[in-house]
């Protein structure tokens, strides 16, 4: 393997994150990953930030993808990194929707520029194809408290993402947690970038919040390549020394298919 593909100096990690969480919620797997030698970024979503601001019911996935693009762009075109994207829960949708074929590292290799996408990783995440939406494939979830004013919260937290933590560390989590935009339910996916860029999917097997058997379902409309977790929904706070593991890995093999 060169050099240009093993060396964490090379490869930036971009996390994009679920609903309902601050970025605290996946802390110990970006300093883990940066422990590793790599430099990770985790854009702050509209839909998950400043959730008191008037305008924040109007934010919508759109809003989201534009943020993580962004820094995708930057990583890419300014600094000519190859990116390897990490989504979780409703950053599976974010992240896929933020990357156009013209940022892949296939795409850009051939043009004769360097840097690009090279690999998404998702964990318990939602895939879904152009033009559908959470609210339109789904309906709405009865774990969904939607207010009038357009935010929404989720009911019953710490037994659906928190059922691998102890009844004290997920009754604070539980506290923690934020409301969204009711908007992204209803945005369309615009791109699919799964379609072009190689992927990998990680089912957490003792998910409460999005089954097992559900993410079989997405990782099979993604064609990823699948590795498995013995972990509820949020691995990054019950095992994220196993999950900067299999991180880790996934990158390494994903820059090794480069050569």
């Amino acid at each position: 393997m060169g050099s240009s593909t093993s060396d964490p100096k090379d490869i930036a990690i971009v996390v994009v994150q679920g609903s309902f969480h601050t970025p605290r919620a996946y802390q110990k797997l970006t300093d883990g990953l940066e422990h590793q030698g790599y430099a990770t970024f985790q854009p702050e979503l509209p839909s998950c930030s400043n959730t008191d601001d008037a305008d924040f019911p109007s934010k919508t996935l759109h809003d989201d993808s534009t943020v993580v693009k962004s820094v995708v762009e930057r990583l890419v075109n300014d600094e000519g990194k190859k990116v390897f994207v990490v989504m979780h829960s409703y950053g599976g949708l974010v992240g896929s929707n933020a990357i156009p074929k013209e940022l892949s590292f296939k795409y850009r290799k051939s043009a004769g520029l360097s840097g690009g996408v090279i690999h998404l990783l998702y964990i318990a995440a939602f895939v879904l194809d152009e033009r559908q939406s959470v609210l339109g494939t789904f309906g709405e979830s009865p774990n969904n408290d939607v207010k009038d004013d357009g935010r929404f919260f989720l009911k019953g937290g710490a037994s659906l993402l928190y059922n691998d933590l102890s009844d004290d560390e997920a009754a604070a989590w539980e506290s923690r947690l934020i409301p969204q935009s009711h908007a992204v339910q209803k945005s369309e996916i615009e791109v699919t970038a799964y379609k072009y860029i190689p992927s990998t999917y990680m089912i957490c097997e003792n998910d409460k919040a999005a089954p097992p058997q559900y993410q079989e379902m997405f990782a099979g409309a993604a064609g990823a390549k699948i590795i498995k977790l013995a972990a509820g929904h949020m691995p990054m706070l019950s095992q994220p020394d196993a999950l900067v593991e299999k991180v880790v890995e996934a990158v390494k093999e994903a820059g090794a298919e480069l050569e």
